[in-house]
């Protein structure tokens, strides 16, 4: 009796799910397909009625973060952006070797990946900026703004992970999210109002 194509989605999800935990833990090279397979409770078999080769996995595996993206950052309010900085430079997100954002979790593999990897890591910073943006509004400024704030969490994330000062880590994070909050304060607020023209006052 064929599988249905429900059954056959939830399979896919689940070696994706196993595949993505697996790499975050271990990388790419370390990592084998019936590992993977055996992990999720299948056969290796199994593997080639859904991906042609690891490396479709692994550029799937980092695309499943845009399932998981926080609602908070499809708000267009600049504390919408401080809200998904908070949570990308939380404790949280730094103890999570599970499933952390594969921007920080495959960040040393994807360079030495082929085209499809860089593709799929390349649509998770996308979304991100996207995010970021659209919680501060159009325009230049506010792409380059978003740009900065998803270089900061990003880069404040993997620096903190990587070191073994915990303080120092804490620092780096704490430092990241108050040039967020800056730039997220700094298109918040009004502008100023231009200076009023004096008038003479007429002679008697």
């Amino acid at each position: 009796m064929p599988y249905t194509s429900e059954h056959k989605a939830q399979t896919r999800a689940r070696i994706v799910s196993t595949a993505r935990r697996l790499f975050t833990r271990r990388g790419f090279a370390e990592v084998s397909i019936d590992e993977i397979m055996a992990e999720a409770g299948l056969t290796r078999g199994g593997f080639y009625n859904h991906f042609k080769r690891k490396q479709d996995l692994y550029a799937e595996a980092v695309e499943h973060i845009l399932t998981a993206m926080p609602n908070g950052g499809c708000e267009t309010d600049p504390p919408a952006a401080a809200r998904l900085a908070r949570e990308y430079l939380s404790d949280r997100h730094v103890a999570d070797f599970d499933y952390p954002c594969p921007l920080v979790a495959f960040s040393s593999e994807v360079g030495r990946g082929d085209d499809c990897v860089k593709r799929a890591y390349t649509q998770v910073l996308d979304s991100l900026i996207a995010m970021m943006q659209r919680s501060l509004g159009p325009g230049r400024e506010a792409r380059e703004r978003a740009v900065a704030m998803a270089t900061l969490c990003v880069g404040g994330t993997m620096l903190a992970r990587a070191i073994d000062d915990a303080e120092l880590g804490k620092e780096i994070r704490r430092t990241a999210l108050d040039q967020v909050l800056a730039l997220t304060d700094a298109i918040a607020a009004p502008a100023p109002a231009p200076p009023r023209a004096r008038t003479r006052r007429a002679r008697s």
